[in-house]
């Protein structure tokens, strides 16, 4: 299945990997590798994942307090927000 990032989302991303490099050198890395694990893991079982809200699936990246907002349709995997689960919350719902 399709997945695509949505512009801001793709910032989400490296917002987050600056951070973490910047508190480790690595850690970065170490967040965009459980990224891309959760992302496959969203590809290859979608609707696996619990609802943040309707329409709305949320899937928690292991040992990173991040997760994937994404929305399924028949081109595929939206991804909207990497989100901070304890900062701005909603902050990405105009994305959508």
């Amino acid at each position: 299945m399709r997945i695509c990032f949505h512009e801001l989302a793709k910032y989400d991303l490296d917002d987050a990997i600056e951070w973490y490099d910047l508190q480790l050198p690595g850690l970065g890395d170490r967040f965009k590798n459980a990224l891309r694990q959760t992302v496959d893991k969203i590809g290859g079982h979608p609707f696996w994942f619990p609802h943040e809200e309707d329409g709305i699936y949320k899937a928690y990246i292991p040992k990173f307090p991040y997760k994937v907002l994404f929305t399924i349709d028949a081109d595929g995997i939206n991804v909207w927000a990497i989100a901070h689960m304890h900062r701005k919350p909603g902050y990405w719902q105009n994305r959508h």
